[in-house]
């Protein structure tokens, strides 16, 4: 695995005593917490069973656990979803767990959990990767990048799942319809700047950017964009962008809805100023 080395480090540490019965692994989406999970696993020399985050599949596991003769991990994947029963039932487990029982959580945003669930987990929190290993993923991924793709990807990817999305594309020109953006938002009519909606990707299989993504492009066009020509207009779309970018993480944003205010309160702010 590339990056995660205190974390991993950490880890094998904790294992060497007691690991925790009950750990969540938070950090942002497609950063890795799965393959986390996976080394934990193999630390504890246990199997790992991943489940949905369903009130069914809850208390089915919390059957099975109290079975169990060797040691088995219960990954509890993508916890943002979870329900109000789903995370209720959870609880009575995680204050004594079975002897040769794990669970774990793994979520992007810990808010979006329960706080006597926090109290009673370990929290396992991602370390921020660097561009040298962003680009190291790209290599070992066999993503054949120039050395433009390579600045886009190392300013906008924070995580390697997300070099996996923006190689679906191709990269300069999306870059390109980002910076088009900034500077047109606010001259074109209402009808073509709501037309930026249609170019990204709603759910799985829509074929459009991805949103956190062109929300992350914006913010470091803008950026530079400032260097240039520094503004009202492009420091305000960069506090816009970061407000709408972190409503991403809400559990069960309407991301259409989202992406609409982005574009009414970009749209206002190089209207306004203008």
């Amino acid at each position: 695995m590339i990056g995660q080395t205190k974390v991993l480090e950490n880890i094998k540490r904790i294992a060497n005593g007691n690991f925790p019965r009950f750990s969540i692994i938070c950090g942002q989406k497609h950063g890795g917490k799965k393959l986390i999970a996976k080394e934990i696993a193999k630390t504890l020399n246990a199997q790992l069973i991943s489940t949905d985050v369903k009130v069914d599949t809850i208390r089915d596991i919390i059957k099975l656990a109290y079975k169990q003769t060797e040691p088995t991990i219960y990954l509890l994947a993508d916890a943002d979803k979870m329900s109000l029963a789903a995370k209720n039932a959870l609880l009575k487990i995680t204050e004594e767990p079975p002897q040769k029982a794990y669970f774990i959580m793994t979520i992007t945003d810990i808010n979006n959990t329960l706080q006597t669930l926090r109290s009673r987990g370990t929290i396992i929190n991602l370390d921020p990767y660097t561009p040298s290993e962003l680009l190291r993923y790209a290599d070992e991924k066999g993503y054949d990048l120039n050395e433009a793709e390579e600045y886009i990807v190392t300013n906008i990817c924070t995580v390697p799942g997300e070099i996996d999305l923006i190689v679906r594309y191709n990269i300069i020109e999306f870059y390109k319809f980002v910076e088009t953006v900034i500077k047109n938002i606010g001259i074109v009519n209402g009808a073509n700047a709501f037309k930026i909606a249609s170019r990204l990707n709603y759910k799985e299989g829509d074929g459009g950017w991805d949103i956190s993504l062109f929300f992350k492009a914006i913010m470091h066009a803008s950026r530079q964009l400032m260097i240039e020509t520094p503004s009202r207009e492009l420091k305000e779309t960069i506090r816009v962008t970061s407000k709408y970018l972190s409503q991403l993480s809400i559990n069960g944003v309407n991301k259409s809805s989202t992406v609409d205010m982005w574009i009414l309160e970009t749209r206002g702010v190089w209207i306004k100023e203008r």
